[in-house]
């Protein structure tokens, strides 16, 4: 059974099921962190990590959204959000589901030079 603590009521969007890489860190820290997303929505995403966050932390946010292609950079979305809901999916693994509720996001292209978003601000 899901365990779930949320610090928001069910008024939802329609949530789309997309697996991306996502990085985030908390705002201000310099080490990003991974996850895969499991939904999105224009509200927010849902995705799994290993980093275990308080309610209510506020997160920057990279999402790769586009592969490179021919004469095309990759895309991602950079935003702000606020964890608003978690959810241990099985007390035997270290997973956990964060809900975050995002703001403040643009679409932007990725150089090809450079690599991962990881480390790049």
């Amino acid at each position: 059974m899901a365990h779930k603590t949320s610090s928001q009521h069910d008024g939802r969007a329609k949530r789309y099921g997309l697996h991306l890489p996502v990085y985030f860190r908390e705002l201000g820290s310099p080490s990003w962190l991974e996850g895969t997303t499991e939904n999105i929505s224009y509200t927010g995403a849902l995705f799994q990590s290993s980093a275990r966050l308080a309610l209510e932390t506020t997160l920057e946010l990279r999402l790769e959204v586009a592969a490179a292609t021919a004469g095309r950079d990759p895309a991602e979305i950079r935003g702000k959000g606020v964890v608003v809901r978690l959810e241990q999916r099985n007390v035997s693994e270290t997973t956990i589901a964060l809900a975050v509720a995002m703001h403040d996001c643009r679409i932007v292209r990725r150089t090809s030079v450079g690599g991962s978003p990881v480390g790049n601000a």
